[in-house]
């Protein structure tokens, strides 16, 4: 389907009011005559008088777009910024937009968002000027629901703007922080918000690992990719679990960024060591005589947590450091689950995790099993594997999850068989907002392009139909 026509937004004389002026081009390119019709712009909707703009009807706007006068008081109630929109018919009556809100926990200093996010919206509100949708970055705290309407940041050109806008067409979650997520007074704000959208909301919050761990191994298309695995419930039962898998990972059900992961392994002679990853991102460890001592020592914290063990798999490693396969499957602009990007992640000299974002290093998926395997057959036999995997897993997913989703994390393990396990499903994938010159630009670009491309379709199938 072709993007809408793009059209600049200026206002029009102070003494008109409630009309739209159109080029006769426009006019004719929409079918339009000259009349009443409603207007949208994102959750704001009134009736207005569109006239041909017939002193100006050639005159272009900066890079040759043409030129739509508003009224003044069309401005303000609906909210419209004076930038390059596009413009098309919407049922009976026309839509600027559409409308991108970015969910998240905005941190800002006057009109300047701030923070560790802050590349990640440039790039996501990038993308959508380009498609023609205007996007922004909003906190739930924001919402004022008698208007239909939130304080929200967008770019005009490279510089931060803060002003009042409708609530969106299409909502992407980018809230990164579980602890804000639920927080009191964001979590009812945040659900009206999702019931207010639905369906035109992705990626609605975090997975739970042991329902994923479940949904996986229920489904004969995934089963064989999950290792076993339970849900910590006492000293007992975990026990028992330790006893038959002598090295054991467990991990917070709701945990993020590697934190909280515990590694234990059980020596021949009984005794347990085992290495905690810190809030801090190091490492602590420890010993304890036997199984049941050290479960008992943290049986608080597991319980408390909840935590997933699983059982640690015999990986391979690269220059003798663990590392993993990241898949990024995104959905397009057909609504189809693409994979953007695939790449391995090295963990750091001593690390139990490989997180980039506590300095894990990237390489090339290929590249780095040519170096492992040392074997064309054996690494295109892995990369068979990993094409079945990035179709099955979402579908299976998908199938499961209340919400809808855009995009999905992959972490996956090759073991000394050349067996690829998956070990993790991220629903918040970290994309690496900076997007230097060299060879991974383009796929870096692409990762915010995509939830953009995505959410243009959400509104063209929910808006349009």
């Amino acid at each position: 389907m072709a993007l809408p026509k793009k059209i600049r937004v200026e206002a029009a004389a102070p003494s008109v009011r409630g009309t739209l002026f159109l080029p006769r081009t426009v006019l004719k390119e929409l079918s339009l005559g000259n009349g009443s019709y409603p207007l949208s712009f994102g959750a704001k909707r009134m009736t207005v008088t569109v006239r041909e703009l017939e002193s100006l009807p050639e005159r272009g706007g900066k890079g040759g777009d043409p030129i739509a006068l508003v009224s003044p008081d069309v401005l303000h109630e609906l909210h419209l910024p004076e930038k390059k929109l596009s413009l098309h018919k919407s049922g009976p009556g026309l839509r600027f937009g559409y409308v991108l809100g970015i969910l998240a926990n905005v941190k800002a200093e006057g009109e300047r968002v701030t923070g560790q996010q802050q590349q990640t919206f440039r790039n996501l509100l990038t993308a959508a000027t380009q498609t023609g949708m205007h996007g922004y970055v909003f906190s739930p705290l924001d919402i004022d629901w008698e208007d239909l309407s939130v304080t929200g940041y967008w770019l005009d050109g490279k510089r931060w703007t803060k002003s009042r806008v409708p609530l969106p067409d299409v909502l992407y979650d980018q809230i990164i922080s579980r602890t804000y997520e639920n927080r009191s007074d964001v979590a009812p704000e945040r659900q009206r918000l999702y019931k207010l959208l639905a369906p035109r909301c992705f990626n609605p919050g975090y997975f739970d690992k042991w329902q994923v761990h479940q949904w996986l191994q229920g489904s004969d298309r995934t089963k064989s990719y999950v290792p076993d695995a339970a849900i910590f419930q006492s000293v007992e039962q975990a026990a028992g679990f330790l006893y038959r898998h002598p090295d054991v990972y467990m991990k917070p059900v709701h945990g993020s960024l590697g934190i909280g992961i515990i590694r234990v392994q059980r020596r021949s002679d009984g005794r347990v060591n085992y290495q905690m990853k810190t809030k801090e991102g190091g490492l602590r460890q420890g010993q304890a005589g036997t199984i049941s001592t050290f479960l008992k020592r943290y049986q608080g914290r597991l319980k408390k947590g909840p935590y997933l063990l699983q059982k640690a798999l015999w990986l391979r490693t690269y220059q003798g450091r663990p590392f993993d396969i990241r898949l990024l499957l995104q959905k397009d602009s057909t609504g189809r689950w693409q994979r953007t990007k695939s790449f391995c992640r090295i963990a750091q000299q001593g690390q139990i995790t490989s997180n980039l974002s506590t300095g894990g290093d990237a390489l090339a998926v290929k590249q780095l099993l040519k170096d492992v395997l040392r074997d064309d057959k054996k690494v295109t036999k892995v990369m068979k594997s990993l094409n079945a995997i990035a179709e099955a897993v979402p579908a299976v997913i998908e199938k499961e999850v209340g919400g809808t989703l855009g995009e999905l994390g992959l972490d996956l393990g090759l073991d000394d068989y050349g067996r690829i396990w998956v070990i993790e499903v991220n629903a918040k994938p970290w994309k690496k907002p900076n997007t230097q010159e060299g060879e991974w630009k383009d796929l870096a670009l692409l990762a915010f392009q995509r939830p953009v491309q995505y959410a243009l379709y959400l509104c063209k199938q929910h808006l349009e139909g």
